[in-house]
């Protein structure tokens, strides 16, 4: 737990000190804390993220992405494009390694429903990215969001998190549906 926690707090200090956005989602098993850092001078997003399985394990990571609008008008389409740095621990297959997945993410913003959007994201580290016991990390996700207020955002979505280990099963670290909010400062 410590490192995970070192980890996080490591990314965070690399930032200034005032957040952009904090998404807190979670399901019966698993729970996912990611913070955002929006900067803006370069269009370049930093985000760090812990999400923890009860029986599974848990995945921390830091990214970095190029970021802007995908699309012109006043219901863009925001994207982003870049890649993390992923530690994945397989809690029941004591294995552990370090992943370097390519990957990005699309939000819509619906024209008629200017408070209604959807997003996605993608990203996948193939064995010559993976170092340690880790051999493959893939990570999908899908949501439904609605603008409650101007600076948040409740959702709904399905995520799939998972890492192929050299001497272990697979370790699946989240692989349904789950609800969460997302508060931007």
């Amino acid at each position: 737990m410590r490192i995970y926690l070192s980890l996080l707090g490591l990314a965070l200090c690399c930032a200034p000190a005032v957040a952009d956005e904090v998404d807190l989602s979670f399901n019966a098993d698993a729970a996912r804390l990611q913070y955002v850092r929006d900067l803006r001078s370069n269009n370049l997003n930093l985000d760090a993220g812990w999400l923890h399985h009860t029986d599974n394990g848990n995945v921390v990571h830091v990214g970095l992405h190029l970021a802007d609008m995908a699309s012109g008008g006043s219901n863009p389409l925001q994207a982003g494009l870049g890649g993390r740095v992923v530690y994945s621990n397989g809690d029941l297959s004591n294995q552990n390694g370090f992943a370097v997945p390519i990957g990005g993410y699309l939000r819509y913003t619906i024209p008629r429903f200017n408070r209604v959007s959807v997003g996605g994201e993608i990203y996948f580290a193939p064995k010559v990215l993976s170092l340690g016991d880790a051999e493959k990390y893939e990570e999908y996700a899908f949501r439904v969001g609605y603008n409650l207020m101007r600076e948040a955002d409740i959702y709904i979505g399905a995520r799939y998190v998972k890492s192929e280990y050299k001497k272990a099963s697979d370790a699946r670290y989240d692989t349904g549906m789950h609800i969460g909010i997302t508060l931007r400062f």
